[in-house]
């Protein structure tokens, strides 16, 4: 009894030891219902240790997790970190990002806009692990909680946004900017492709010689004419920008009283809407390769052109055709427009903004060809003449479309656990889109209208399309036949996260031991089963976020003659620094049996009598096949027949 007693006594210290980093968390100022604010925490490490990033997160320690509740919340915005610092750890066979010193993260959240006068409580917490060189103190909770004190008063403009605020607060993270930039980069591509569209590039020249017959008929300059005709173009765009961001205002309220953090979590998560979109985006795809025409709003575009054309005010008349072309434009942009709203309303700036911001954008560059040539018109003769390019272009957008329509279709398959399209099915799935793109642009076959061009010519925008399908097929195809991780490591890190954005995710490293047969924190019943097989019992007590644990598991235990060895044994593997109440049983079960807190740590049990053959801990590379020999020995001398 004395002994459980100094042993548990022991354990408890050894988790309770001075802890080199500490947390502090305020509110800035007084808010109002429905604003933005910015909480603010404040991690002090003492000197040489560390905690891990929060956003970049890669495949080895525990990234540092902050999470709030409160009444008061109704949507979260993005967590703002500065830039950590990162090295090579050779443990996890990858980069990993963390923060030394003071460092100050700000998370951002959206009050309910039903709020009265008062003080609310807003708690707190925070999960993460400490390290220096040497070691890592088991992953620890820090709750804590703040008040945030609501006036009275309308929600102010300046506070309603998360992008401003964070501005505001003077935070060097660029995560937000990053988020808008991104949208800019989106929108401004998704306009030129839109200038190359069939049923925008072949008017380019027409619009522009209008321009003049219209100046002449109405005694306005051709770039006054031209100028209001890209609003009325830009200004149509940008209608839409607003519509949805008031749409997505309403999803946030939404999106905030259930199960998701915010509007771009509701999009990226829910299986419903993404079912909705995968089904949308193969409408898309259909379009694109003229198997189906719809005809959108054709009487809107009759009775705008006619009130263009019809109107006494050249400046109204010329914002009217605009409006009238962006219009009939849909049968060609809607695919990109709708891809752009889709991205624009998961920003971490707020849909609200992205997707304002991101018709904005689109809507003047999808104008701008048409003002700019009206001043330059001699320009005209220097673009190259319409043609079947077109429509190889508008088809091969059809099997992006197609692609795109996957990846919205399998978070339904994984949230309702259908299983149809698992990881490597997805990525096979891709494989296929992009040999069919090749196929398509090497002239094995024709779709649509494109089968009508005679005769087929390999030139040099087919080439480009195929050594870019190439390109991205690469490393789909490695992912594909790496197993287990199915993740190739040795693609550059771009790609790798734009590949695993696409698909599903990787199986964990517990599906996979399973796989091979482990029991993965189930003791007892690897006890049982070794019982049951007359097989000693190998117990491997690792954890999540050890580093020396993930190199014997990937470089030791499959070597031939530890796995022969293994072989002979029932497997199990227990975590003991998981977020759970198995891990701390596991973890106690360690230190009171074999007085060892450290990972590693291998025993290799009786499981007639539970008594220890062999135990041995860390990073044994080397004569761990004679270490499980050993065990084995032992185990075969015993006359467990009997028993």
């Amino acid at each position: 009894m004395r002994f459980i007693f100094l042993v548990s006594t022991l354990f408890n210290v050894i988790l309770s030891q001075s802890n080199p980093v500490s947390f502090s968390s305020n509110i800035g100022s007084i808010a109002r219902a429905g604003e933005v604010i910015n909480i603010e925490i404040l991690a002090s490490m003492e000197d040489k240790w560390h905690i891990y990033s929060v956003h970049k997160i890669t495949e080895g320690p525990l990234p540092t997790e902050i999470s709030i509740s409160g009444d008061v919340i109704g949507s979260i915005g993005p967590i703002i970190e500065p830039e950590p610092k990162y090295v090579f750890d050779p443990g996890f066979d990858s980069e990993t990002y963390y923060h030394e010193g003071d460092t100050k993260f700000s998370l951002f959240s959206r009050l309910k806009r039903d709020l009265q006068p008062g003080k609310y409580p807003i708690n707190i917490e925070i999960y993460y692990m400490v390290c220096n060189e040497r070691l890592c103190y088991p992953p620890k909770v820090k709750n804590d909680v703040v008040y945030v004190e609501v006036e009275e008063g309308s929600a102010r403009s300046d506070r309603t946004s998360f992008a401003l605020l964070n501005n505001q607060s003077g935070n060097n993270n660029s995560q937000i900017d990053n988020s808008l930039l991104g949208i800019l980069i989106l929108a401004f591509g998704g306009a030129i492709i839109s200038w190359i569209m069939p049923c925008v590039y072949p008017m380019i020249p027409i619009i522009i010689s209008f321009f003049g017959k219209m100046s002449e008929e109405k005694n306005v300059s051709r770039f006054t004419i031209a100028s209001f005709y890209g609003l009325g173009i830009a200004g149509t765009f940008v209608a839409i920008g607003l519509g949805v961001s008031i749409l997505s205002w309403g999803v946030t309220d939404i999106a905030a009283k259930s199960r998701y953090a915010n509007i771009g979590n509701f999009i990226a998560t829910d299986p419903f809407l993404n079912l909705g979109l995968g089904i949308l985006f193969i409408f898309f795809a259909l379009w694109m390769f003229g198997i189906i025409n719809v005809n959108i709003a054709g009487k809107l575009v009759n009775k705008t052109d006619q009130a263009g054309q019809s109107s006494k005010s050249a400046y109204l008349g010329a914002f009217l055709l605009g409006v009238a072309f962006s219009i009939t434009s849909f049968s060609c942009t809607v695919p990109v427009v709708g891809t752009l709203l889709v991205v624009a309303a998961t920003g971490t700036a707020g849909g609200m903004l992205t997707s304002l911001y991101g018709m904005i954008v689109y809507g003047l560059v999808f104008a701008a060809p048409f003002v700019a040539l009206s001043f330059f018109p001699k320009a005209l003769d220097k673009i190259p003449n319409s043609g079947s390019w077109m429509e190889t272009l508008k088809i091969s957008f059809g099997f992006i479309e197609i692609a795109a329509a996957v990846k919205f279709l399998w978070v339904p398959d994984l949230e309702w656990s259908i299983g149809l399209l698992p990881r490597n099915v997805v990525l096979i799935i891709f494989i296929i889109i992009g040999t069919a793109l090749i196929g398509y642009l090497a002239g094995l076959f024709s779709i649509g209208s494109s089968s009508n061009v005679k005769p087929f010519r390999l030139g040099r925008g087919r080439i480009v399309g195929v050594l870019f399908t190439l390109f991205f097929l690469y490393p789909i195809t490695m992912s594909v036949v790496h197993p287990p991780t199915y993740h190739y490591d040795g693609m550059p890190r771009l790609m790798d996260e734009f590949i695993e954005a696409l698909v599903p995710p990787p199986p964990t490293e517990d599906e996979i031991a399973r796989e091979e047969g482990w029991f993965v924190d189930q003791y007892d019943e690897a006890l049982e089963e070794a019982y049951r097989t007359k097989k000693p019992l190998f117990i491997d007590f690792t954890g999540v976020y050890c580093a020396n644990c993930r190199v014997m598991e990937r470089r030791v235990f499959p070597q031939n003659e530890v796995k022969e060895q293994l072989d002979k044994m029932v497997l199990a593997r227990l975590y003991v620094d998981k977020k759970d109440s198995l891990s701390e049983v596991y973890s106690k079960m360690q230190f009171e049996r074999y007085n060892q807190a450290t990972q590693p740590y291998y025993v290799i049990l009786d499981p007639f009598d539970e008594s220890t053959l062999a135990d041995t801990g860390g990073y044994i590379p080397k004569g761990f096949s004679q270490f499980l020999e050993k065990g084995a020995n032992k185990f075969s001398k015993r006359d467990y027949n009997e028993k």
